[in-house]
C-alpha cells in the first residue's frame, strides 16, 4: 500500500508538471488550483503511505523539509516581488512537499538543479531585452524535481 501511494503521489505531480509547463510556457501563468489541488492529494497519499507503512512520524521529516523551503520562498518573494511570479512560489513549495518525503535536503537540491536548468535561458533573456526579462520557470522547477525524483528510484534500486 505505501509503494502505490507513493507512486501515485509522483504520478500526481507528473500531471501538474506537465500541466504548468504548458501553461506557463504557452501564458505565462501557473494555475493556483492546479498547484494546490496536487498539493493536497500528495499530501493525502504521504499519509495514507506513512499510516500504511507504520511510520506516521515520518510525515514530520515532510514538514521539515517543506517548511524551510516555504519560509524562504515567502520571504524570498515578499522581499523581491518583481523577481519571481507567486505561480512559480506555488509550484516550487508543491515540488519540495512531493521530494520532502526522502528527506529535507531533497527540495534544495532540486531548487539547485533547476537554478542551474533555468540560467542559460535567463542569461539570454537578460542579454536580449536587458533587466526586465522574464522567462518561464517551470519548465526548470520540473526538470529540477524530475531529477531529484530520478535520483531517487536510481539509489532505491
Amino acid at each position: 500500500m505505501s509503494t502505490a501511494a507513493l507512486a501515485a503521489a509522483v504520478a500526481v505531480w507528473v500531471a501538474l508538471a506537465a500541466h504548468t509547463i504548458v501553461t506557463d510556457l504557452r501564458m505565462r501563468v501557473i494555475r493556483r488550483h492546479a498547484c494546490w489541488g496536487a498539493a493536497t492529494a500528495i499530501a493525502a497519499l504521504y499519509s495514507l503511505a506513512a499510516i500504511a507503512s507504520g511510520t506516521p512520524r515520518h510525515l514530520l521529516t515532510v514538514v521539515i523539509g517543506v517548511g524551510a523551503v516555504v519560509a524562504f520562498t515567502e520571504l524570498f518573494w515578499r522581499a523581491r516581488p518583481h523577481s519571481i511570479g507567486y505561480g512559480d512560489i506555488r509550484l516550487i513549495n508543491t515540488n519540495s512537499l512531493l521530494l520532502a518525503w526522502w528527506g529535507p535536503a531533497w527540495p534544495w537540491f532540486a531548487l539547485t538543479v533547476a537554478a542551474a536548468a533555468a540560467t542559460p535561458h535567463a542569461v539570454a533573456a537578460r542579454r536580449d531585452h536587458g533587466s526586465r526579462a522574464a522567462i518561464p520557470f517551470a519548465p526548470a522547477l520540473a526538470v529540477g524535481t524530475a531529477v531529484c525524483l530520478a535520483a531517487q528510484f536510481v539509489t532505491a534500486s
